[in-house]
């Protein structure tokens, strides 16, 4: 009897302790954020304008961000755009078969005010890899969009996670 009083009261206990659990952030508050321009620092041209479009996209699509003029400040710089050769076999060092293709970037979010900052020259990566098969800067280009959206993706987490 003693164990079932003891269970039922733990059973309680529990039950009361959960009942204002709030799954989410609780009290977030949309907050506006600034996107500007995004810099290319790389001899490429062009990488930065996909990124630029992802950005919008992904900070707009979250309800705790408000992308508009006079919020708190996103700074991103394309750093680099980098090919590097992924062989398909560790005895193939010479035969490449597949490329990876990294796309860096680095942010820094300021208050609107800019006294303080959320975080600084925060790098990002995305990678994907691409075949050896046609035009690799052609295949490049085609896959900037979607490294876009992952670093994005990323950032939206950062400056939406950074408060």
């Amino acid at each position: 009897m003693k164990a079932h009083l003891a269970l039922a009261l733990v059973a309680g206990l529990l039950l009361t302790g959960c009942s204002a659990y709030r799954l989410g952030a609780g009290n977030a508050e949309t907050r506006s954020v600034e996107i500007r321009p995004v810099r290319n620092a790389t001899p490429t041209p062009g990488v930065h304008a996909p990124l630029q479009q992802a950005l919008v996209a992904a900070l707009s699509a979250d309800p705790r961000l408000r992308v508009r003029a006079g919020g708190e400040t996103l700074d991103t710089e394309v750093i680099s755009l980098e090919r590097t050769a992924a062989s398909r076999s560790p005895e193939d060092a010479l035969i490449t078969g597949q490329f990876r293709v990294t796309l860096t970037v680095r942010c820094t979010l300021r208050s609107a005010d800019g006294k303080q900052v959320r975080f600084a020259n925060r790098p990002f990566s995305a990678s994907a890899i691409l075949g050896a098969a046609g035009n690799l800067a052609g295949e490049e280009r085609g896959v900037l969009p979607r490294l876009s959206a992952e670093l994005a993706a990323q950032i939206r987490d950062a400056a939406a996670g950074a408060w």
